[in-house]
């Protein structure tokens, strides 16, 4: 029998920290590989030329507004049908040829058919958006509204899909009159709406940087961007997952893939941390040409796995800016011995000292700053400079360590951070890859599913030779501290198990195009071609400990084999083990594959590690191997949900703080919990 595709704990439970395009970086506490944590993905060698990636200068934004309404008389059905024609009317005419409004009320879609993006929002509210997810090319705008206190309350906040970015701000605004909710919201959604575009470099000149505007060739761009405006960086980079579909056109038309084609890799991004473009000039083709600033040396260096800079227009404004520095040592209490000052980005930049206040923390300037602030830090001998877009009183929190050594031994974590997180994307898609190609074969697409599996081994191949390379040179680096020195051990048994199941997959795409051959010969059978096709399915599912999935399908064996002796011995040994051992047994399957994957917050999770824990070893002891294989897969789904409530939680919080380290201890025990159970599956001669 086929060995499980293990889930190991480095590829689940490590959680990429958060980094908003308002340039928050937190560099909090120590980092282990199964301790669950790496931090924000700055990537040191980003992308080559961004025309690798279609800038679609001619592609349409779909602007969607997703409603949700919190229940109150006053929000009726019929009031919230006029609020949807009041922002049609709003907005459409404002976007103009560049692309279609289409506005969605949450309560009149069924939960089964929303957007995963809409599910996070539902579950977790705005600081879902900043999580990490595949590109989509929709702007997804969500506008929240309630009624309470006699007033109509409003929060606004937008995830670009081009970029990845969300707007960095929750708009907020509240009005008395029914007749007014329409127009209010129109108006906080329109200062958000936000270009975005890619950048490309400008021959000769390494301090400007070309955008171009994405649908910018479908009409004037001067009413969204004028010179001065403020633009947020993403570097954008292949994943080894298939695109999502689905695929629009100008008019919303789904455009299906031919069959047998192999899916385009997936985009993802992360925001370029500190670096921002200023608008010099807005060109009639579509394009801007702008001004880079950066706390890096190259604000968009090339190399590395990142195939394009995109960028997404903020809602600037002119403010007194407020600066909170952080550490890496939260109790830190010496930032009073520090020197900060700002100035305005234009070409007359006038310096303004930003006085230091307490009991806030913050040191604010003397006067406000137009869209866009250089902070300079101070400390000795040693500064640093700081692009700030400024977007209100709400201060801005900037990573600046007392401690020079601190700051040299985060920078190189959160290198070798990215390089966990890549490789834990490289193991999940991997796991994805086998999914996907048992279901293509379930439903009789043989061609189909040898495409996807060779591209997944195509993709995992070369995840493993560029992971490799970048640990050889992080490794030659002077070691910087135990954790990072035991991160890289860890990628390097990902980087392992990458190669040893890519073997197996190599071996199912044989098999795969000796059934796909001969479906195309005519003088074998189309049930011999079949029973080989199930067969290949069974070897897959069991691997994954699909018990229900592997029965199916030898029933299906069986409509082609019906007097068989051997398959029928085969399915009545499956259908054998699925019957609990014990009740235990049974309460132990239903809580691992049923209650467990329900647990939503850090709290719950800390409180399910005893029932789980339990819970596998009764299936250990009774030896039920295949709910085992299961649970490893449940445990992507653990992984995701941590990193999501992880990265919304603020390091300057005593609450948040306390909430990341009940949250570290999950991740270190569920880490160890794989360990166990990925040994016993090791020792599976079945």
């Amino acid at each position: 029998m086929s060995q499980c595709l293990p889930v190991t704990p480095a590829s689940r439970l490590s959680v990429v920290g958060r980094l908003s395009v308002v340039g928050r970086l937190s560099v909090v506490g120590r980092l282990s590989l199964v301790a669950l944590f790496s931090l924000v993905v700055l990537v040191l060698a980003a992308a080559p030329a961004a025309a690798q990636i279609d800038p679609e200068p001619k592609t349409p934004y779909l602007w969607r507004i997703v409603l949700k309404a919190e229940p109150h008389p006053l929000l009726s059905a019929t009031f919230r049908e006029q609020l949807k024609r009041d922002l049609t009317a709003a907005l459409q005419p404002a976007l103009g040829g560049l692309g279609t409004v289409e506005v969605l009320d949450l309560a009149e879609v069924p939960r089964d058919r929303w957007d995963p993006l809409w599910q996070q929002f539902d579950d977790k509210g705005f600081d879902a958006l900043t999580a990490p997810r595949d590109l989509t090319g929709i702007k997804t705008h969500f506008l929240r509204l309630a009624y309470r206190d006699g007033q109509f309350h409003l929060e606004s906040r937008q995830h670009d899909g081009f970029t990845g970015l969300a707007s960095p701000l929750v708009r907020r605004q509240s009005v008395r009159a029914a007749e007014l909710v329409g127009r209010a919201a129109g108006l906080m959604l329109d200062r958000d709406f936000g270009l975005s575009g890619s950048i490309e470099p400008v021959i000769g000149r390494a301090d400007e940087l070309k955008v171009i505007v994405r649908g910018g060739q479908l009409g004037p761009v001067e009413r969204f961007v004028s010179p001065g405006d403020v633009f947020a960086v993403a570097q954008v980079f292949k994943t080894n997952r298939p695109a999502p579909p689905p695929v629009r056109t100008a008019t919303g038309k789904v455009i299906a893939p031919p069959p047998g084609s192999v899916p385009p890799p997936g985009l993802s991004s992360a925001p370029r941390a500190f670096t921002l473009l200023r608008v010099l000039d807005v060109g009639r083709d579509g394009t801007l040409r702008c001004a880079a600033l950066s706390l890096y040396k190259n604000p968009v260096p090339l190399g590395g796995n990142v195939v394009a800079y995109r960028c997404l227009k903020l809602g600037t404004v002119s403010e007194r800016l407020a600066v909170r520095l952080t550490s890496s040592e939260p109790a830190q209490k010496s930032f009073g011995l520090v020197t900060v000052q700002a100035s305005d980005a234009g070409p007359d930049p006038r310096p303004v000292a930003c006085e230091y206040q307490e009991p806030e923390g913050v040191f604010r300037s003397a006067r406000p700053l137009a869209h866009l602030a250089l902070v300079t830090v101070t400390l000795g001998s040693r500064q640093k400079q700081f692009p700030v877009p400024v977007l209100g009183p709400e201060p801005v929190s900037l990573p600046f360590e007392i401690n020079p050594k601190l700051e040299e031994e985060a920078a190189y974590l959160r290198a070798v951070a990215a390089v966990a997180a890549r490789a834990a994307d490289a193991r999940n898609a991997q796991t994805i890859c086998f999914e996907a190609t048992a279901r293509l074969i379930e439903r009789q697409k043989n061609a189909e599913a040898l495409a996807r599996a060779r591209g997944g081994l195509q993709a995992a191949d070369a995840a493993d030779k560029s992971l490799s390379d970048e640990v050889a040179r992080l490794k030659e680096q002077p070691e910087k501290t135990a954790d990072a020195a035991r991160i890289l051990a860890g990628v390097e048994q990902q980087l392992a198990a990458l190669r040893q199941y890519n073997v197996q997959l190599a071996a199912h795409v044989k098999t795969l195009e000796a059934v796909v051959a001969r479906e195309n010969d005519p003088t074998i059978a189309a049930r011999d071609i079949r029973a080989e096709a199930l067969n290949e399915q069974i070897k897959l599912l069991l691997a994954r400990g699909d018990l229900d999935e592997a029965i199916n399908a030898y029933g299906q064996l069986l409509t082609l084999f019906p007097d068989d002796a051997e398959l029928k011995a085969r399915r009545d040994k499956l259908v054998a083990a699925r019957e609990p051992k014990s009740p235990a047994h049974a309460q132990a399957r239903d809580y691992l594959l049923k209650t467990w994957p329900a647990v939503s917050t850090i709290p719950d999770f800390a409180d399910s590690l005893k029932p789980v824990t339990a819970a596998a070893e009764e299936c250990m002891k009774v030896g039920d191997r295949f709910t085992l294989r299961k649970l490893l897969a449940v445990f992507t789904a653990a992984g995701v949900k941590l990193n999501d409530l992880v990265a919304g939680l603020d390091p300057n919080a005593e609450a948040d703080r306390k909430l990341f380290e009940e949250a570290k201890k999950v991740g270190e025990a569920l880490a160890a919990l794989e360990i166990q159970i990925t040994n016993y599956l090791a020792k599976d001669k079945e």
